[in-house]
């Protein structure tokens, strides 16, 4: 007969230990993939991306960074996050998501449909025509347009303006989401 004594409980351990930049990357890919979806989903029931579907789309973006914050402040650091720390959370799952979006706009427009460009090109001119804009206006900007729409510029304005508005995002919903350990213990420990 064993001694229960000598039995040692193994617990989970609950008080997993993960880094900022390991979380951030985590929802930074889960974030994207949701992008991803949502364009070919767009793409297939053959909707533009102009409008309202582009505040849409910064929906995911916010509830990724949300998400992704809260879970860390949850679940890895006891509950509570300062505000810079948020921030951080929230501008690192931002550029995630830039990253994923510009390869995929990248190989989106180089392989998978090279010819949506020449569509953006198309719908730009009709509605340039529908303003009522001359000739002459029309041509200088689509030689402008024109050489702003190549796969690799698409694919850097494409990570640049994730950045910006993610980082914009993640300026005021840390506001919301931060908790400050206020305690004694909370000052010696590191959020």
């Amino acid at each position: 007969m064993e001694n229960t004594a000598d039995i040692q409980v193994n617990e989970p351990e609950t008080n997993k230990k993960k880094s900022l930049l390991a979380n951030s990357l985590q929802y930074g890919l889960y974030t994207a993939a949701a992008y991803v979806l949502f364009s070919l989903l767009l793409y297939v029931i053959d909707v533009k991306q102009t409008g309202w579907i582009n505040y849409l789309s910064f929906l995911i973006l916010i509830a990724g960074i949300v998400v992704g914050t809260i879970a860390f402040r949850d679940k890895f650091s006891g509950g509570f996050l300062s505000y810079g720390r948020c921030l951080a959370s929230g501008v690192l799952i931002s550029i995630v998501v830039g990253l994923v979006m510009a390869l995929y706009s990248f190989l989106f427009f180089n392989y998978f449909d090279p010819g949506a460009l020449a569509g953006m090109m198309e719908a730009s001119e009709q509605e340039m025509m529908n303003r009522g804009m001359t000739d002459e206006q029309i041509d200088q900007a689509l030689a402008f347009s024109g050489k702003l729409m190549s796969p690799a510029f698409l694919g850097i304005s494409s990570f640049l303006s994730m950045a910006l508005i993610g980082t914009i995002i993640s300026l005021i919903t840390s506001a919301f989401l931060k908790k400050e350990d206020n305690s004694f213990d909370g000052a010696f420990r590191e959020s």
